[in-house]
This record gives C-alpha cells, structure tokens and sequence, in this order.
C-alpha cells in the first residue's frame, strides 16, 4: 500500500497522532490547549488562544479524522467592548 494512503487511513483513527505528525511537518509544536482539551474523544478548546499558523494542521487533521463525536470551538472574543467608534 502506498505510504501516504496508509498514513491518512491509521490517521483517521488516531486524532492526535495525525496532529503531532503534521505539526511536526510544519516545524510547530502541538498545542497544550489542544491536548488537554482532546478527552473521551472530544475536542473542545478555546480558539482565542490559537494563532494563525496553529489553524493549518488542527483544520487539516479534523478533514481526516472523522472518529471525534463532538468537536467544539468556543471564543469569547467580544470586539464591541474595545470599540469606542472614534
């Protein structure tokens, strides 16, 4: 079977495996808040605490995995209160 083909079906099944290795493609560490977060199957975190380049393999590996009952992104980010109009 051929490599790539291989890695995305294992993949599918090990969320955090396929993080860790496209992290690692991407010279980035996985994120902690990802890793706490990612209990019983579930991925829940905070997107306010991720930067742009963070979204690429977390975005790439849930295309993949399809094993997660539930993914939530929650953000408290509120631009109203620092907007004075001016």
């Amino acid at each position: 079977m051929i490599d790539s083909v291989k890695l995305r079906r294992d993949s599918a099944a090990d969320f955090f495996s396929h993080y860790e290795y496209l992290c690692a493609l991407q010279n980035s560490v996985p994120l902690p808040a990802v890793r706490a977060c990612l209990r019983e199957g579930v991925l829940d975190f905070n997107a306010d605490r991720l930067r742009g380049v963070d979204w690429a393999p977390l975005l790439s590996t849930l295309k993949i995995n399809k094993d997660l009952p539930l993914v939530s992104i929650k953000s408290f980010f509120q631009p109203w209160l620092g907007d004075t109009g001016l």
